[in-house]
């Protein structure tokens, strides 16, 4: 195989990689907003559902089920949250390398176009 053949397989490879990276960071993006919203909705319920929980008449007793519940329920919904924010963090930093590796072979296949071009 000669060294052109070589860099243009290398292009190619990158290329696709860089396209699949692309992919795995739209994925993540959208994951990403799901937990947002999943989190915001969880953290609007628990400032609505105060007010129920201090009704006049409540006692201590069943007041803390609920509480520990809305707690539960927002621990969760941050530890998704926080999950998706580290996966799209990755996808982002995989697409940065291979666009790295991509500009790698275009340049090396450029040089050598221009070596070619002199000769």
């Amino acid at each position: 195989m000669n060294k052109r053949a070589e860099l243009d397989a290398a292009l190619a490879r990158a290329e696709t990689n860089w396209r699949k990276a692309n992919d795995d960071l739209e994925k993540a993006e959208a994951e990403r907003a799901k937990a947002n919203t999943a989190w915001d909705k969880v953290a609007n319920e628990r400032r609505y559902a105060g007010a129920d929980r201090r009704k006049a008449g409540s006692i201590w007793d069943r007041a803390f089920p609920d509480r520990r519940k809305a707690d539960a329920d927002r621990r969760h919904a941050e530890a998704v949250r926080d999950r998706a924010n580290a996966v799209w963090d990755k996808a982002r930093a995989d697409r940065g390398v291979a666009r790295a590796d991509w500009d790698k072979a275009r340049n090396a296949l450029d040089e050598l176009n221009s070596v070619e071009g002199k000769a």
